[in-house]
């Protein structure tokens, strides 16, 4: 049987809009503009504007998929206005964005406004797994960096010949993160995600 692998095509950007553009905070579900970022797993973002007198904020309880396909929640603080507030877990997917606390203002009463988005960390697996290799499909434009939740594992230079890279038969912990820094197309292949917990029967 052979490795999973997953191809990534473009220097992974944040979008602080890719899941929600800029709309009325509320208490109750937000209708999302897409539920997938453009590419592996992302950390969830949210930013708050302040309209007229601040609003009392609340939170964000975010659903969705990791990459392992299990779901996955995480409650996000909303920050004050123009503050980005990034999770800590890489969701491949979103079911729901719920706010929950949010109060308006008594003076104008008019509401803040809400984003929610993606930053530019890219996850290509999770839970612990082994980096096999890397093939340069198109002479990397810019460095590639290869992490873990321990840190970085290597850094591949600008400019690498196309051509196989490795093995590595490297460990990770955590999650695998591969981001390209620049417009590059390459191929990952790596042991698939793991869930992070079981379910007992």
């Amino acid at each position: 049987m052979g490795h999973p692998w997953t191809n990534i095509a473009a220097a992974p950007a944040a979008d602080v809009d890719g899941f929600l553009l800029s709309v009325d905070m509320k208490v109750g579900a937000y209708v999302l503009d897409a539920v997938v970022p453009t590419f592996g797993a992302r950390h969830v973002t949210c930013t708050r504007t302040a309209v007229g007198t601040a609003d009392t904020p609340g939170t964000l309880v975010v659903v969705g998929k990791d990459l392992s396909g299990q779901t996955i929640t995480e409650t996000l603080v909303v920050g004050a206005h123009g503050v980005l507030v990034t999770g800590t877990k890489f969701f491949a997917s979103l079911a729901s964005v719920t706010g929950a606390g949010w109060v308006i203002d008594g003076v104008e009463a008019t509401e803040d406004t809400i984003t929610v988005g993606w930053d530019a960390q890219n996850a290509v697996a999770t839970g612990s797994g082994t980096l096999h290799a890397i093939v340069v499909n198109t002479t990397a434009a810019g460095a590639i960096v290869i992490a873990d939740a321990s840190g970085t594992i290597a850094t591949i230079k600008a400019s690498v010949a196309e051509g196989f890279i490795g093995p590595y038969d490297v460990a990770f912990s955590g999650f695998l993160r591969v981001e390209p820094a620049a417009a590059s197309d390459i191929t990952v292949i790596h042991s698939g995600s793991m869930p992070a917990s079981y379910a007992l029967s």
